[in-house]
């Protein structure tokens, strides 16, 4: 069975063109010997010969004048596929795909990262995907979506709990995505309860427990994750106060309802306060939310260099006591194979 050498193939296209083998062998920066061996090797695989050959020219035979066409356009068709393929890898080195969703656009650390990525790396080009976290976190695991930049937390929760996709207008597990990601937290910002400026609770520095009895509380829906809802609400409950499931349990959402009615939400502390409403920590409340780089699980080469200068940038910033907010302090500790935030 003939199988196609290119190389063989490029030998008999010049020598035809050329008319010589030496023309040939220049053109192709070899030697002589070298491009008559691969002609026969050529016509040893075909098993008849390509050229006619005198002392004082070389000729193409029947069968060389009826492969030369064709020949000719398949050593075209795999310059373009050269071509292409060589593009393709240059797009892997300078170009990935950030995730990054609609509501964080006015973050800090979101325009702060971004700002000095480019200053930094201005070879780099990369596109916004501003869809909702859970389809990210969707396309992160199934090698669709080359790095993200989330709010949320890391949970113990199997890839394949993520894969399946939602039905239409169903939203599942928005703020929650597997530990087993890679990933640098850039803050983290403690959750509390977002309360009335006329409050008894809007005087306390820090809610007390005793003071969740029989409170209602506007709650986050089931969609953002099992991870952060189902401890959250257990806290609640086994404090005295009673979660109020809304028909729009989004953060923003939730927070509008409370102030309308005069009660209190949970607060997760990443959007500016409505104006009537103060923000409040709650004795025992130890949950929070991170905003942080993740790395999908099969990250092109540019996305790896983001997410390593985004590992350099937040120990820099540590070091000059920039990552803390609302009391928040950080150290530096491994998460995966990054240096990331953490919470002391």
């Amino acid at each position: 069975m003939f199988h196609l050498d290119l190389k063989l193939l490029r030998s008999f296209a010049a020598v035809a063109s050329e008319c010589s083998v030496t023309r040939a062998a220049e053109r192709l920066h070899l030697t002589q010997p070298t491009v008559s061996g691969q002609i026969k090797e050529l016509e040893q695989s075909l098993g008849f010969v390509l050229f006619h050959r005198t002392t004082r020219q070389v000729t193409l035979s029947e069968h060389g004048e009826r492969l030369l066409p064709m020949i000719q356009s398949l050593l075209h068709r795999a310059e373009e596929v050269r071509r292409e393929a060589e593009a393709m890898q240059h797009d892997t080195v300078t170009r990935f795909r950030l995730g990054a969703a609609m509501y964080s656009m006015d973050f800090s650390d979101r325009l702060e990262l971004l700002d000095a990525f480019s200053v930094a790396r201005p070879d780099m080009r990369w596109t916004i995907d501003n869809r909702l976290q859970s389809d990210q976190v969707r396309d992160l695991l199934s090698e669709r979506l080359d790095a993200a930049l989330l709010l949320g937390i890391a949970a113990p929760t199997p890839a394949s709990d993520f894969a399946r996709d939602a039905h239409p207008g169903e939203i599942v597990n928005e703020v929650q995505y597997p530990d087993s990601l890679k990933r640098v937290i850039l803050r983290r910002r403690k959750i509390g309860l977002l309360v009335p400026e006329e409050s008894a609770l809007a005087s306390m520095d820090v809610i007390p427990r005793s003071a969740l009895e029989g409170l209602r509380v506007a709650m986050l829906s089931n969609e953002h994750g099992d991870a952060l809802i189902n401890p959250l609400a257990s806290f609640l409950l086994n404090n005295g106060a009673v979660p109020l499931a809304l028909a729009e349990g989004n953060a923003l959402a939730i927070e509008r309802y409370a102030l309308r009615n005069g009660l209190p939400a949970i607060g997760i502390g990443w959007f500016p306060c409505l104006p009537g409403a103060v923000r409040r920590p709650v004795e025992g409340m130890d949950f929070h939310l991170d905003f942080s780089v993740v790395l999908g699980s099969a990250p092109n080469k540019a996305a790896r260099r983001f997410f390593d200068f985004a590992c350099q940038w937040q120990i820099a910033r540590d070091a000059l006591g920039d990552a803390g907010m609302s009391g928040d302090r950080f150290s530096v500790t491994p998460v995966g194979e990054c240096r990331a935030a953490t919470l002391q």
